[in-house]
């Protein structure tokens, strides 16, 4: 009897082991070349896969070799691994350039910075029901270059632990820095923050640190789960002047103020996407970001960064600034049509104060999103009138169209 129940306590113990496969990046940066040599190895429970197919960009990734089946078509890698483990390679360029100069991602003489969504291709898994991945991040670095870092937990030295619940084949995505560069870090809550940059470059990074410190609970009490660790790498020209938001971290130029002279913040706009991962669906791009440009603001006011008179000013901008918009959905939200989208965010959580007598607020909204991710004018309203209980008028705006 007892061997019995011995038994079924350990049986899905057992059934979770074979439902995971070895999964390891190995990531050898060639700063010469400019370029990364990448190497994905699938061990132990290679046998769960039937094939993965890999999706190549142009111009960034090329397909070296592979162990087993594998066929090649214009921009993907269809691949079998063998039964017992194998390993397929690719190379990436590294450096990217956006137009006029400037880089979202580039190889200096002693750094590089870049996103693992731009080194690693993306894939498409087919394997047995339930398989995922157990999957690490290895870094190779030239001669004279010290180390890296990157928003996922470090295991040792240049390794990583990538675990993203939402995959079943785990991919280290956002962004990451190499070489020679400085960092500061905290711990806020569950959440371990770093700061890197190039050393000598103008990034303040204690400023960006206690900035989190002093938006951070207010972070937390607007979104509920943040991250086990957040990147916020900078850089100066040539890289892009301005703010990029990845999975776990995010990208922030070293000259961009914390803080505008228009009471907005860049960083803030930007790690409101990193936290959320919404993104608008079609012709709603104006969602994701006028929640991350709503937040950039109120974040500010809530934890006492801005007064109520500084508040009201920067609602008057944004008006002045909006004039002339007559809709917002649109592929791309323009600044103008954010700051349109801001002023509605605003009236909707207005509404929502009132009909629920202050027990709601946008917030609640907000988080029943992130469940979502892609998300869409249908979905707000539909997630509104579960949060008040009716119908949002707000939302009936012809801002919206039909």
């Amino acid at each position: 009897m007892l061997r019995l129940l011995f038994l079924a306590l350990l049986l899905p113990n057992v059934l979770y082991a074979q439902s995971q496969f070895d999964l390891d990046y190995l990531v050898e940066l060639q700063p010469k070349q400019d370029q990364a040599l990448v190497t994905v190895k699938i061990g132990v429970g290679a046998e769960l896969i039937s094939r993965l197919r890999f999706r190549l960009k142009p111009g960034i990734h090329t397909f070296l070799s592979a162990e087993g089946k594998f066929s090649k078509a214009k921009n993907s890698v269809v691949w079998t691994p063998p039964e017992n483990g194998g390993a397929i390679v690719f190379s990436s360029k590294i450096t990217h350039d956006r137009g006029n100069g400037a880089f979202d991602a580039m190889v200096a003489e002693s750094w590089a910075i870049f996103r693992g969504d731009d080194l690693i291709p993306a894939v498409n898994m087919r394997a047995k029901k339930g398989a995922n991945s157990s999957a690490k991040l290895q870094f190779k670095l030239p001669a004279g270059w010290q180390r890296t870092e990157t928003g996922w937990p470090r295991v040792s030295k240049d390794v990583y632990l990538i675990d993203n619940p939402e995959r079943r084949f785990d991919r280290p995505v956002g962004w990451m820095i190499a070489g020679d560069f400085g960092s500061r870090a905290e711990q806020f809550g569950e959440t371990r923050v770093v700061v890197a940059a190039p050393k000598g470059q103008r990034l303040h990074r204690m400023d960006v640190v206690t900035f989190f410190g002093w938006v951070w609970s207010e972070l937390k009490s607007a979104f509920g789960d943040s991250p086990e660790k957040l990147l916020i790498v900078g850089a100066e020209d040539p890289m892009w002047r301005g703010g990029l938001s990845g999975p776990n971290s995010l990208f922030l130029h070293a000259d961009r103020p914390l803080v505008s002279e228009n009471g907005t913040s860049a960083l803030l706009h930007e790690l409101v996407h990193s936290f959320t991962r919404i993104r608008g669906d079609k012709k709603d791009d104006w969602i994701a970001e006028g929640l991350a440009e709503f937040y950039a603001i109120e974040l500010l006011y809530r934890s006492g960064g801005i007064t109520d008179e500084r508040y009201q000013r920067i609602c008057t901008w944004l008006e002045q600034w909006s004039q002339g918009v007559k809709k917002l959905r649109l592929a791309r939200s323009s600044g103008k049509t954010t700051a349109a989208a801001v002023l509605l965010l605003q009236d909707l959580d207005k509404e929502i104060q009132i009909t629920t007598k202050q027990e709601k607020s946008l917030d609640d909204v907000t988080r029943m999103l992130i469940k979502k991710r892609v998300v869409s004018l249908k979905d707000l309203r539909e997630v509104a009138r579960e949060v008040m209980g009716r119908k949002s008028m707000v939302l009936q705006s012809g801002l919206l169209g039909a």
